[in-house]
């Protein structure tokens, strides 16, 4: 593989090409589009929603626990220094373009730039309670995916289970995928209109929930990057930037590492300082599972970073964080060079899992993890209350969804009260939804009547984007106001009467 065909695949892969054009100033280089890009993400209501969004732990008034935003912030740490690390390679073997071009060093910089944005941007679109959030958002769908389907003709009923999909598999990464693209509805339909690279980097799995469970370069596929609501973005994505389809981006691996080393340390670290685990077992279970890699370089250099001695004092993990963060930055830099020609492939992998040693760490710690810390009973009890509110949500705007194509239309956009029996709070529940939301799905209506569709073909796709306008406003939600707007639909104002 010649070094200039190396150079035309980051020329492809590193542009600053917009679904729409900047209203920024004119002759902006790359590596500036790329600050952009950083900018309106940053300045979002979204990402500072993220303080609020519980990592594993739930928040404590002290604030000595992870956050989505800190654990993002730390993401991206570690995502610009393993990118730095990389492109100054790239940069020295030429494969980002001729050293003494000027071009070359912005493109460098804006490779560094993007892996940092896409790291910021992995947990934009996680609802509240984290991971069971999502569980909850799909047992509720899947339990209604019969009921739901019946309110359509026969013939509609393959397409239905299809798009359904995006509620049934319902996941962080599509969403946080459409939020960039369509739910931070500034002045248009863009979104944050991101660099089509941008928002490729954020792709760990750039396909539809239609894939998972294929089989895609060895790997049994688990879950999907993009709704069926946003394939038509992704293949937009793809050609502009002359991807085959099912490719990552070369920068998605770096991001995925990033998290993956991130979230390995953290979850760990928030559970010795709220004393849910003692350090004697987490020495004990990194000493025996790495101890069997006997004469293992990295291994041993990890298992050196470990107290000698026993002790219940947390504060030899800032250390072991430390080396740990150092080895498998270099390692992944290392994966990442000598699979560049499976990454210019755009093949299905985590760099990570290449590493004997460090596939090993990660799994040692998701054992454990998963043992001691995500079985504690400060978790369990935050999962009752997380189902309880993101199910109870569901059930109170689920009437919503009852009823007819036209009456929904009125009510959401021109403010209609329908007449029909039962939707006596169709009113009250539409007060609630932002505003923005509702423009994308007046949007996405626009975009529907423009394709030649029968009248009951109209009817399922409107009720399909009706649905993901009340997902995306309860996915939206911090923690703490997914409690509030809970107790505003159940509890009435009671003490107030």
């Amino acid at each position: 593989m010649s070094e200039s065909r190396i150079s035309q695949f980051y020329l492809s892969m590193l542009t600053d090409i917009r679904r729409r054009d900047s209203a920024g100033p004119s002759g902006r280089n790359l590596a500036m589009q790329a600050a952009s890009d950083r900018g309106r993400v940053l300045f979002s209501a979204a990402f500072r929603r993220l303080q609020s969004k519980t990592q594993a732990f739930p928040q404590e008034w002290n604030a000595s626990v992870r956050t989505r935003l800190t654990h993002s912030l730390e993401v991206a740490s570690i995502g610009r220094y393993l990118a730095e690390k990389i492109s100054e390679q790239l940069f020295e073997k030429g494969m980002l373009g001729e050293k003494n071009n000027i071009e070359t060093l912005y493109r460098t910089n804006a490779f560094i730039s993007f892996v940092e944005v896409s790291c910021l941007m992995h947990d934009l679109g996680n609802p509240p309670f984290g991971h069971f959030g999502e569980a909850s958002i799909q047992e509720w769908f899947a339990a209604r995916i019969e009921k739901n389907k019946e309110k359509f003709s026969k013939y509609h009923h393959s397409e239905f289970t299809q798009l359904y999909q995006d509620f049934t598999y319902f996941d962080g990464n599509p969403q946080g995928f459409r939020m960039a693209t369509r739910l931070q509805w500034n002045k248009d339909e863009f979104g944050y209109n991101l660099t089509y690279s941008q928002l490729s980097a954020t792709l760990k799995y750039p396909w539809t929930p239609e894939r998972i469970g294929e089989v895609q370069n060895g790997k049994t596929v688990k879950k999907s990057g993009v709704f069926h609501s946003e394939k038509k973005i992704l293949s937009e994505l793809q050609s502009k930037l002359s991807m085959n389809t099912m490719s990552r981006h070369p920068l998605s691996y770096i991001m995925e590492a990033a998290d993956d080393i991130s979230y390995c340390l953290s979850d760990i670290e928030d559970a010795l300082e709220k004393n849910i685990v003692r350090c004697y077992d987490v020495v004990f279970a990194l000493r025996t599972g790495l101890g069997e890699l006997n004469k293992n370089r990295i291994a041993m250099e990890i298992l050196n970073s470990l107290p000698l001695e026993h002790s219940e004092d947390p504060a030899w993990f800032t250390a072991f964080r430390t080396t740990v963060t150092n080895v498998l930055v270099d390692r992944s830099c290392q994966l990442y060079i000598r699979h560049h020609a499976k990454i210019e492939a755009g093949e299905y992998f985590s760099l990570l899992d290449k590493s004997k040693a460090a596939k090993a760490l990660l799994d040692i710690i998701r054992k454990f993890s998963k043992e001691y810390l995500y079985s504690s009973a400060v978790i369990r009890e935050r999962e009752l209350v997380g189902f309880q509110v993101v199910t109870g949500i569901l059930d109170r705007f689920g009437l919503l969804l009852d009823l007819s194509s036209n009456d929904a239309e009125q009510l959401l956009i021109n403010k209609v009260q329908p007449k029909a029996t039962g939707s006596a709070l169709a009113s009250t529940l539409q007060s609630f939804l932002p505003r923005k939301h509702i423009k994308v799905y007046e949007h996405t209506l626009l975009e529907i009547r423009k394709t030649k569709n029968s009248k009951k073909r109209f009817e399922l796709l409107e009720w399909i984007a009706r649905a993901h306008l009340i997902v995306d406003y309860l996915s939206g939600m911090t923690d703490d106001f997914a409690i509030v707007t809970y107790r505003r639909l159940y509890g009435g104002g009671a003490n107030n009467i």
